[in-house]
């Protein structure tokens, strides 16, 4: 099918709305006349129908263009506006559509100024939490070695119950500091501040390091953690940030499995990356879980109890650091059946898909326009 725009649209359709009647005018005088029409008369009725035809074609394209090049102004402003981008536009046509110009100027201010305040509102929560992770991280570190030193009773004999009560400290302080880690690092995420030092190297030495560094941890709960590898190709990745990856997905996994349960991790060649899969027989997520696990501070329903409560941002983290690599990762699994988390790394990494403020506000704004 031919695509037209509006202006030919209206174009096509004002020629022949005014050339219809004058053809049917025209086709009926021959008719009528034709027993006594000359060759003059009908050089004068050709002139005269040529006249009129060019006179239509020629109003009809004034006023498709008077109709259209204001909608056409409009539209381009639109698309400046979905990339955060605003401009005024002046219409001037002395008709209605200058009642749709003003409105939309209006609108346009509006908008201007709320992503404005976004910005602004943003900018002041990065610093708030950088600063205050920050600050808060900084007495962490005495707090723990005076508790270790508790512990391990250099300052004095501790019974029982003094011991079961420091523990507990000591657990919730570790909390605290992975919490404060985690809001540092979502801070520096969200201020573009998230930097890779990507080296080309084997994925197989990764996955068989953090597997087994995780491996006493699902064995305090008896928890099987198979492994299936093949051979892939080396990949450009930061290592630190990759096992940061893998670390939280596979602690995950143990997290949410009961006791006896089974954990595969899998690296597979896809394309020219490499794709890592962790798979358990735990709680599972819902369809509607997976499209939402991945947003900062968001907890499953299935995840949500005393015993398994999280801080809401290691998987946020772990989004932004696969895609800075050019890579994706997603979720899959049913309630009571397990879940799946697989994330695919290219071969070397592509542009940052972290956004900037100002392509987050046009976002935003673009989903303005499609309400």
């Amino acid at each position: 099918m031919i695509k037209l725009s509006l202006s030919s649209k209206l174009y096509i359709s004002l020629v022949f709305s005014g050339l219809t009647p004058l053809v049917i005018i025209f086709l009926l005088f021959i008719t009528l006349i034709s027993d006594h029409l000359n060759a003059r008369l009908a050089y004068s009725i050709g002139a005269i129908m040529f006249t009129t035809t060019l006179s239509t074609l020629l109003v009809a394209r004034f006023l498709s263009l008077h109709i259209t090049e204001p909608i056409d102004a409009l539209v381009k402003s639109v698309k400046k506006m979905e990339e955060g981008v605003f401009e005024p536009v002046n219409l001037s046509t002395g008709d209605d559509l200058d009642v749709l110009g003003d409105a939309f100027n209006s609108m346009g201010k509006e908008v201007t100024q709320v992503i404005k305040n976004l910005r602004e509102l943003d900018e002041a929560k990065t610093q708030f939490l950088s600063i205050t992770s920050h600050e808060l991280r900084t007495p962490m570190t005495p707090i723990k070695a005076q508790l270790q030193l508790l512990l391990k009773e250099h300052l004095g004999k501790l019974n029982q119950r003094q011991k079961k009560s420091l523990m507990m400290i000591k657990r919730n302080t570790e909390r605290l500091d992975r919490l404060l880690k985690e809001l540092l690092t979502i801070s520096r995420i969200q201020s573009g501040r998230l930097k890779l030092n990507p080296v080309r190297q084997p994925m197989q030495q990764i996955v068989e390091e953090i597997v087994s560094f995780m491996k006493p941890v699902a064995d305090e709960k008896e928890i099987t953690i198979e492994k299936q590898m093949e051979d892939v190709q080396e990949v450009e990745f930061d290592r630190d940030k990759v096992s940061e990856v893998m670390q939280n997905l596979i602690s995950n996994a143990i997290k949410f499995t009961p006791e006896g349960g089974k954990i595969t991790v899998s690296l597979k060649k896809y394309g020219d990356g490499a794709l890592i899969s962790i798979k358990d027989t735990g709680i599972g997520l819902s369809k509607e879980d997976c499209e939402n696990i991945f947003k900062p501070f968001f907890q499953a329903d299935t995840w949500r109890s005393r015993e398994t409560e999280g801080t809401g941002l290691g998987l946020a983290i772990c989004k932004a650091i696969v895609e800075a690599h050019g890579g994706r990762i997603w979720c899959g699994g049913k309630p009571n059946e397990g879940s799946t988390f697989s994330f695919f790394l290219p071969s070397k990494p592509g542009e940052k898909i972290k956004l900037s403020q100002e392509e987050a506000v046009a976002e935003r704004v673009k989903e303005f326009f499609r309400e």
